[in-house]
């Protein structure tokens, strides 16, 4: 504080002056740098400033001249003296940790550039050096027609290869972490007009990065989750530097001393060594549209993801999170859940006609969805159309992840069309807000309210991905993706002309990193979809899609609300006209004529969709009430089943009964032979008994005849009893089996009606198996097996699949009818879009309300918009939680699971679809840091932190309906898993099922015929030993050009084939070797470069492609590079992606001898040998 003092000092305007007032203040209480200061028992734990060491900067040539006898102040002490940090959670993983921890990484993650064209949005001419001289602002530059000049001041930068060499100093080296040695991260960017005036708001970024890599490299882990309270404090304090005045107030442009006294606080607050800064050499020309509201805001410079990180944290720390959300960060979770593998109870509830979906995709061929497919769209629809939350799909390679996501678009469009319906005059589902908006003449626009039901269907398409956003969104609205293109166009010259191939410098608007601009023509059947996301793809779109004066939307809509939009041709010279046009979008889309033509194809459409939906609801119906009948017979039979098995009890009683009673009764013969012989014996001994007269007078004949007779006749006596027990027992029996079989009879007779109910529920259900066959889901349909259950599709006959597909194309023709006949509404909200995606969101937080409004009269238009992760934020920041009706998330094994939180956060419903074996999300920090930063929080790493964990793998434990696939690390859960594998023929699939999904996976090819596998050969491992210095084998990559000079020999022009290896240094000098084979590329037809570039890569830049044939150049055949190789496979995940790219061959490249025994390349090398 004594330093900013100083520094205020040598002003004397009136704000410096309050300045200096407030630090003075400051200053006197500020204790000792020697005292002790207790930590605070608070939600947020204070840490001392970090100390600063005086540090001479070098001056360069290029860099701003130093201020001249100005001291430096530090901008962590500008207004307060203590940082904030993120409190260590007292209980692991929850939600507050999880974030926290997130937010680490992400500080510790920045934006990057390798030249300042990178940064310029493919803006020629953007980039204004800093050299000595006048600054730019000072030379009067002049702007571009309709946009006013900016200049974003890249304040120093971070060079990312000593910053990387640091860190992995401090915390290890990790095998093929990402390599940005030619990258530099910026420490801040200052905003300031044509003038050179600094913006009044959000003028200054600053990377977080600047503050975190010293922190992390001094260890101290602990401060790194607080950026989200320290950023606005720099900022602040920086802002009171760099907003000059005069003695009158008036304000100043910066100069460079300002600048390079600005550059050096940051320094000296952020404790950055002078080998990881870069002083100032430039500047950036932005060109805002002049009508904008708003000016633009500094360049993001830190991850994409951080201020959404933060406002998650306050939802959660208020009790304010969406379900959704909470579902994701695991405060909520399943009461129980469902293993779709295992359950066929499960299954079969799962694909019931009742939850299936009225609409569906008019696919190609017409094929309907298999079974886990449907299970798939039944279940994100059932379990949260009227509700909020997460559902996982695993979607494993060439099982039609994209597929099964059609259906779910097109049942969101059904709902939305059904709500329309609603209205007898579409117009009436916009309502006045009394908000209007001005475009800076004298009439204003009205902004209107969509009646609430018309909202909530809006389809956000999300990933991480570029090339899966743009998959997604480019095959939605081709005509190749229907089956029906007759039948179906949806403002098809719209859409043609949004896709035609455009121009890389088409946008004049600067913002996030770019995409390449599409360059490839692509045939539409609709609007149904387009790519927004960054701002350069948003303003290609509006430039496309609404401004073009021939084929825009807006030209449309004013021609179906009524006005005049013929082109009048003027001559350039005389600026007479001399010729008027009708635009193209008025002759190929034919608005209606008249409102009263409007209201009437408006009748016709909503009466054709309402009587379909009633028709196929009553089929769908029908289809459950026979789905209870054989839930009924299943019931039944298992009535009787259960009946006929006691029955069996009874039988096997009876049988034991009977058998117990013969062997009584033969014991009963024996016993009673043993007492006749008894009795036998004591009549043969009576007549021995002696006359009167010897038993009389002789006394030892008596007794010897007593002594013999009395043996005998307890012998008797034992023997009449023995009799009489087993009489008794006998008795028993024959009653027992008397009483059992009176009960089999009984039994017999009760069985009589469950039979009769079975076999006339097994009639009944008989008069629908022609129709159906197959598609009934009973135990037949179980019993067939697993691959036949499997392949087959539940329930619906093709009629009734015929049918769904003429209520999507009957939904979008409502969709066309409601938008002809509300044109004026839709124009108005439309354009107030926009214009917000020219200018920027509005200050007004009356109009700010409605920009949910707004965007879903976008959606009513193009039902599907896609972004990546990155752009989530700056596109929709402003919407609030659950603004969004359905986000759909492809390829989430790939996307770190932090990135997901702003879309889920602003989603009611979230299908998140992926596989986790899949190339997991790229972490470009090493390993040790990315423990130590989650340990400190109490976060399991493997569960919450990339690589180990994913977005997928967040929203797996969450659903509650899985499956469980063993491993070799015990079961791996999953979502709703898809079996069905389409792409790739043997042996690729076999390698692929084995290694990763458990033999699970279902067979079903396309065509076996391969251009390639004729010249080359079956699938082959080609065992090339070769000598290394690294894990590069330059044998191995001549094997590889003689297997393209052989496929060039043949004649095959630009062959469908990917080289790739696990390793970059591999990948890069395949690249050098082959850029010297230019009679093979000749031979192609193709470009080198180009070629290179899009076909030679790493595994992971073949994530989510397919190609005929696959080259996979393994590398590291030293005996010393084993942990290079047990990198590589000793997870499934890189050997899976390299695999399931190939449809039709794999040859493999490599040393058999190192690789066949390492992990999963056994599997490999099993099925490919020498």
């Amino acid at each position: 504080m004594e330093r900013l003092e100083h520094e205020l000092s040598f002003r004397e305007t009136k704000r410096a002056a309050e300045l200096r007032s407030r630090t003075q203040g400051h200053v006197r209480k500020e204790p000792s740098s020697t005292s002790k200061t207790a930590t605070p028992k608070s939600t947020a734990a204070k840490i001392q400033p970090i100390a600063r060491k005086p540090a001479q900067r070098p001056s360069t040539a290029t860099a701003p001249e130093q201020a001249r006898a100005t001291p430096t102040a530090s901008l962590a002490t500008a207004d307060t003296d203590e940082v904030f940090v993120a409190e260590r959670p007292t209980e692991p993983n929850t939600s507050a940790g999880i974030l926290a921890a997130w937010t680490a990484l992400e500080a510790l993650s920045p934006q990057t550039y390798k030249r300042p064209n990178d940064l310029t949005i493919g803006q020629h001419g953007s980039v204004a050096e800093l050299g000595k001289g006048d600054l730019p602002w000072e030379r009067g530059e002049t702007s571009r027609k309709n946009y006013q000049l900016y200049y974003q001041i890249i304040l120093g930068a971070i060079p990312m290869g000593p910053a990387t060499a640091d860190l992995v100093k401090a915390f290890g080296a990790d095998d093929e972490l990402p390599s940005r040695t030619k990258d530099k991260a910026a420490i801040a960017a200052i905003l300031v007009d044509r003038n050179g005036l600094l913006v009044e708001d959000n003028g200054i970024a600053v990377s977080s990065f600047a503050w975190a890599l010293p922190l992390a490299l001094k260890q101290k882990l602990e401060a790194l989750g607080g950026w989200p309270s320290i950023e606005p404090k720099v900022i602040q304090a920086l802002d009171d530097i760099l907003r000059r005045t005069d003695d009158v107030d008036a304000r100043l442009p910066l100069d460079r001393a300002t600048l390079s006294r600005a550059y050096a606080c940051l320094l000296e607050t952020f404790d950055l060594p002078n080998h990881l800064a870069e002083a100032p050499t430039f500047a950036l020309r932005v060109f805002h549209y002049y009508k904008a509201k708003n000016p633009p805001e500094a360049s993001l410079l830190n991850s994409f993801y951080m201020g959404d990180l933060a406002l998650a944290a306050v939802h959660c720390r208020k009790q304010t999170a969406p379900r959704g959300l909470r579902q994701y960060l695991g405060v909520e979770r399943p009461e129980r859940s469902f293993d779709l593998l295992n359950d066929q109870v499960a299954v079969e509830h799962a694909v019931a006609p009742a939850r299936t979906p009225a609409a569906r995709w008019p696919s190609p061929g017409g094929h309907p969805l298999v079974l886990l497919q449907q299970a798939a769209v039944n279940l994100a629809r059932s379990e949260l159309a009227n509700s909020s939350g997460v559902i996982a799909v695993n979607g494993p390679p060439g099982t039609g992840k994209t597929t099964l996501l059609r259906d779910v678009v097109a049942a969101a469009v059904l709902d939305r069309a059904l709500a329309m319906a609603e209205f007898d005059d579409p117009k009436e589902a916009f309502r006045p807000s009394g908000e209007r908006w001005s475009f800076g003449g004298p009439h204003a626009l009205h902004l209107y309210k969509l009646d609430p039901t018309l909202r909530g269907h809006e389809v956000i398409v999300a990933s991480s991905n570029n090339k899966a956003v743009e998959n997604v969104s480019r095959e939605l609205p081709a005509i190749k993706a229907i089956g029906r293109p007759t039948e179906l166009a949806y403002f098809k010259s719209i859409s043609d002309f949004v896709y035609r191939p455009s121009d890389a410098d088409e946008s004049e608007e600067a913002g996030e990193p770019n995409t390449p601009a599409t360059t490839d023509a692509l045939e539409t059947w609709g609007i149904i979809a387009a790519v927004l996301g960054n701002a350069k793809n948003r303003a290609a779109f509006s430039k496309s899609f609404w401004w073009d004066d021939d084929q825009g939307f807006r030209i449309y809509l004013k021609a179906a609300k009524g006005d005049a939009v013929v082109r009048e041709i003027k001559d350039p010279v005389t600026d007479k006209v001399i010729d008027r046009k009708t635009p193209s979008v008025v002759i190929n889309e034919t608005p209606p004529a008249s409102p009263q033509a409007a209201a009437a194809n408006w009748y016709r459409a909503r009466q054709r969709l309402t009587t379909l939906h009633l028709e196929i609801q009553d089929e769908l119906s029908a289809l459950e009430a026979v789905r209870q009948l054989a839930l009924q017979l299943s019931r039944a039979k298992a009535a009787v089943s259960e009946a006929l098995a006691a029955r069996a009890v009874l039988i096997a009683r009876l049988q034991q009964a009977q058998a117990d009673s013969a062997l009584h009764n033969a014991d009963l013969e024996v016993v009673r032979l043993e007492a006749k012989q008894a009795q036998d014996a004591v009549k043969r001994h009576r007549k021995r008994r002696p006359g009167l007269i010897a038993w009389l007078f002789r006394r030892e004949a008596r007794q010897a005849w007593t002594r013999e007779n009395l043996p005998l006749a307890e012998a008797t006596r034992i023997a009449d009893i023995k009799c009489l027990q087993a009489e008794t027992t006998l008795a028993d029996c024959v009653q027992r089996v008397e009483a059992l079989n009176l009960e089999i009879a009984r039994a017999d007779r009760a069985l009589i009606e469950p039979q009769n109910r079975v076999f006339q529920l097994g009639a009944q259900l008989d008069v629908y198996r022609p129709a159906l066959g197959k598609r009934i889901v009973d135990e037949a349909f179980f019993a067939a097996g697993h691959e036949a259950s499997n392949l087959a599709s539940p329930w619906l006959p093709d009629s009734l699949q015929t049918k769904r597909e003429d209520l999507f194309i009957a939904a979008m023709a409502v969709h066309k009818a409601f938008i002809d006949v509300s044109a004026q509404k839709v124009l108005h909200n439309l354009s107030i879009l926009m214009d917000v995606f020219k200018g920027g969101s509005p200050q007004d937080p009356a109009k700010r309300a409605l920009l949910g409004d707004l965007w879903s009269t976008l959606f009513m238009v193009t039902p599907v918009l896609s972004t990546t992760f990155a752009s989530v934020e700056k596109m929709l920041g402003d919407l609030p939680p659950e603004s969004i009706g359905w986000l759909l998330i492809d390829e989430a094994g790939q996307a770190l699971p932090q990135a997901a939180v702003g879309a889920v956060m602003r989603a009611r419903r979230s299908v998140i679809v992926g596989d986790p074996l899949q190339i997991p999300p790229v972490v470009a920090l090493p390993e040790r840091l990315n423990v130590e930063i989650t340990n400190f929080f109490k976060i399991d790493r493997k569960a919450w932190a990339a690589p180990e964990a994913s977005s997928q793998t967040l929203a797996d434990r969450v659903s509650p309906f899985q499956a469980a696939f063993k491993s070799d690390q015990g079961p791996r859960q999953v979502g709703i898993p898809l079996l069905v594998h389409r792409r790739c023929q043997e042996p690729m699939f076999g390698i692929s099922n084995r290694i990763a999904y458990d033999g699970q996976m279902v067979h079903a090819p396309g065509p076996k015929a391969s251009t390639i596998g004729d010249i080359l050969g079956a699938s082959k491992w080609h065992n090339v030993d070769g000598d290394a210095d690294s894990k590069w084998s330059p044998d191995e990559g001549e094997r590889v050009v003689a297997l393209l000079r052989e496929i060039a020999e043949a004649g095959v022009q630009n062959p469908d084939v990917f080289i790739i290896t696990p390793f970059r240094i591999v990948a890069q000098e395949l690249r050098t070797r082959l850029k010297a084979e230019r009679a093979v590329f000749a031979r192609f037809g193709v470009d080198p470069g180009t070629w290179l570039k899009d076909r030679v890569g790493t595994i992971h830049t073949v994530q989510g492609r397919e190609a005929e044939a696959v080259i996979l150049v393994l590398g590291a055949p030293k005996a010393s590079q084993n942990g290079a190789r047990s990198w590589a496979a000793g997870t499934p995940n890189i050997l899976n992606v390299a695999v399931s790219r190939a449809k039709q061959r794999l040859y493999v490249v490599g040393s058999y001898g190192a690789w066949s025994g390492v992990g999963h390349t056994r599997e490999l090398a099993s099925q490919l040998t020498p």
